[in-house]
Order: C-alpha cells, then sequence, then structure tokens
C-alpha cells in the first residue's frame, strides 16, 4: 500500500515537471520568434596608444549601441548588461551598464564608454597587425556583452535569459571626437 502511494507520488510530480517545462518551452516557440537585435551605430575613439614596449594601452573609447526589441507581446528586463572592450582578443576594459526594462517593439540606445590605461599583452602572431593599424590609424575593436533578462508576458515576469552579444567593427582615431559611422553594423547575438 505504502509503495503504491509513493509510485501515485512520484509518477504525479514527473508528469507536473514535464507540462511544465513543456509550457515553457511552448511560450518560449510562440512569443520568441524574433531575435533582440544589437547594432553598433557609432563609435568615436580619441586615444589608442601602446607604450612600455607596446604592453601598456592608453584608451579612451566611446560606443553606441541600438537594442532592438522586435516581439509584439514580449517586454524585456535587462537586470544585467556588461560591456567588456578587447583588442586583439585582448580585454581592455570592463563596464556596467544601467539595468532598465524594454517594452515590445521598441529600440533603445546604449552607451559604453571605455577610458583609462591597462596592460595588454598582445600575442607575437598579431603584432604586425598592430603596426599596420598605427599607420592606417584605424583599430579593429570587438565589445562583447554579457547579459542576464527576464522576460515579461502581461504581468507575468519568467524565463531568466542570459545572452551573450559580440560586436565587431573598425573605428578610427580621431582628434575632434566626431562621428566615424554611416551605417549600424550589427552584432551576433547567441542565445
Amino acid at each position: 500500500m505504502a509503495r503504491s502511494i509513493w509510485c501515485l507520488l512520484i509518477s504525479v510530480i514527473i508528469a507536473f515537471a514535464i507540462s511544465f517545462g513543456g509550457s515553457l518551452l511552448i511560450l518560449w516557440l510562440i512569443f520568441i520568434t524574433n531575435k533582440i537585435k544589437f547594432d553598433v551605430t557609432d563609435a568615436i575613439l580619441t586615444q589608442f596608444n601602446f607604450t612600455n614596449n607596446d604592453t601598456q594601452l592608453h584608451y579612451n573609447l566611446g560606443v553606441f549601441f541600438t537594442i532592438r526589441n522586435p516581439n509584439k507581446q514580449i517586454g524585456i528586463y535587462y537586470d544585467t548588461i556588461e560591456a567588456t572592450a578587447m583588442y586583439k582578443g585582448q580585454n581592455f576594459d570592463t563596464r556596467l551598464l544601467t539595468p532598465f526594462y524594454q517594452g515590445s517593439r521598441t529600440t533603445s540606445l546604449l552607451k559604453g564608454r571605455f577610458q583609462g590605461q591597462r596592460v595588454v599583452v598582445i600575442p607575437n602572431n598579431t603584432v604586425s597587425e598592430l603596426k599596420s593599424e598605427k599607420l592606417s590609424g584605424v583599430y579593429s575593436i570587438e565589445v562583447k556583452f554579457r547579459l542576464s533578462w527576464r522576460l515579461k508576458l502581461g504581468l507575468y515576469k519568467f524565463i531568466r535569459v542570459r545572452p551573450k552579444v559580440g560586436c565587431g567593427f573598425q573605428v578610427p582615431l580621431t582628434s575632434s571626437g566626431t562621428s566615424s559611422f554611416q551605417n549600424a553594423i550589427g552584432c551576433d547575438v547567441d542565445y
């Protein structure tokens, strides 16, 4: 008798878990048919030079991003937005951006400011690229985002998602602080 009660209880728990998981999957497939879109709309690089045998990087980079939520019924709470600026695969600065809520079918503008100095060791196989970029005055920068967001449908907040976003672009060094982009550059979003 006790054994049959345990079997019934375990069966009910498993059935509940499967139906709950299936419901979440169906909601995900129905409502998140359109991926969030990240674009770099502008970047301004006013300082980017290496000292001390090309190991100490001094930098001043401003990057403007747009985030588009194309979904009709889903809002997004961006709880954590961590932006990391990289050069030749080496992290040179990380910033936490201000959390916010984004409604459905809206576009939000974010600005990342990376400024300071840091030891950055450039791999030997990319030193020639660094010299070439110094001569041209145009640098290949990458900004990676680590995000944590929650989806909102009606009154309910559910499903914590932790996508990774990578944005690679080239930006010229300028002393005037003027804009350098004519068109937005799309970023890769990986769920």
